[in-house]
C-alpha cells in the first residue's frame, strides 16, 4: 500500500512538474530574447562609439550580460581573438549552433540571429547599426507575442498538468 501511495505520488508529482515547466517556457524564452537584446544594444553603442576591436567589444558584453547569452557573446569574441573562425558570421553562427540546445531560442530565433551574423564585421558601422537594430525590433515583437501568448496559455498548462496526473493517478490505483 505504501509503495502504492509513493508511485502514485511521483505521478502526480511529475504531471504538475511538466505543466508547470510547460506554463513558463515561453516565459523562459522571452527572458533571454531580452537578454540578448541588451547584449546587442550594447554591441551597437560599442560599434557606434568605440574603436575596441571586434572580439574585445564582444567579450566585455560577455561580462554585463548573464547566463546562455553571455556564453554566445564571450565563446565568439574568444573564437575571434584566436582566429578560429575566418568571419565574425562564421564565429556567430558556430556559437550560435553550439549554444543552441542549452538556450529557449526556436529555430526562428536561430535563423534571425544567423542573418544577423552575415552582415556582422563585414559593412560599415552604420549598416551593422541598422542591422542590429532590425534584429532589436524582432526580439521585441517576439517577446511582446510570447508574454500575450503565456498570459494566456500558462494557467491552462499548470492546470492540465495537474489534472492530467490526478486523472493518471485514479486510471491506475
Amino acid at each position: 500500500m505504501l509503495i502504492k501511495a509513493i508511485g502514485a505520488f511521483i505521478v502526480f508529482f511529475s504531471c504538475a512538474a511538466c505543466g508547470l515547466y510547460l506554463s513558463l517556457k515561453d516565459r523562459f524564452r522571452a527572458e533571454e530574447l531580452k537578454e540578448m537584446k541588451r547584449g546587442l544594444m550594447l554591441l551597437k553603442s560599442s560599434i557606434g562609439y568605440s574603436s575596441k576591436p571586434l572580439y574585445e567589444a564582444m567579450i566585455d558584453i560577455s561580462e554585463k550580460t548573464e547566463n546562455t547569452v553571455s556564453e554566445i557573446f564571450e565563446d565568439t569574441g574568444r573564437l575571434l581573438k584566436a582566429r578560429k573562425a575566418s568571419s565574425v558570421g562564421e564565429a556567430w553562427r558556430k556559437t550560435i549552433s553550439d549554444r543552441r540546445s542549452r538556450t529557449y531560442f526556436t529555430k526562428n530565433d536561430t535563423e534571425m540571429f544567423s542573418a544577423f551574423a552575415d552582415i556582422l564585421g563585414g559593412d560599415d558601422s552604420k549598416c551593422q547599426i541598422e542591422n542590429i537594430d532590425s534584429v532589436i525590433d524582432y526580439i521585441d515583437k517576439t517577446a511582446e507575442e510570447l508574454m500575450r501568448k503565456n498570459n494566456k496559455d500558462a494557467r491552462l498548462f499548470r492546470s492540465a498538468g495537474v489534472l492530467g496526473g490526478i486523472l493518471i493517478v485514479v486510471v491506475l490505483f
